[in-house]
């Protein structure tokens, strides 16, 4: 297991219905725990259970008003928490794209 954790800034104050709702993510298979520092949510997850694109993912999900400290690295899933396989060519003749 390799826990890691992920901070996140909050663009603005938290509801009191908001914040029920950022507990709940401590359900997500892989999440571990969710806290409030300052002005920032810090999330720690289980980075062999869930990518961290899927725990921001599952932030916006929730409706929390946040944006990611740092660009999430590529590897499969983009900062929208979307899944885009960059392994295959986009252009020309290939598996992903036979006509052109």
């Amino acid at each position: 297991m390799t826990f890691l954790d992920t901070r996140y800034r909050l663009t603005r104050s938290l509801t009191s219905e908001e914040i029920e709702r950022a507990a709940t993510l401590s359900t997500i298979y892989g999440i571990r725990r969710v806290d409030f520092e300052g002005n920032d949510l810090v999330i720690e997850y289980d980075a062999s259970r869930i990518h961290e694109a899927e725990v921001l993912a599952a932030v916006r999900r929730a409706g929390l008003p946040v944006a990611p400290r740092q660009p999430i690295p590529l590897g499969g899933f983009d900062h929208t928490g979307e899944f885009h396989d960059f392994a295959w060519p986009t252009s020309g003749i290939s598996p992903a794209n036979p006509k052109s």
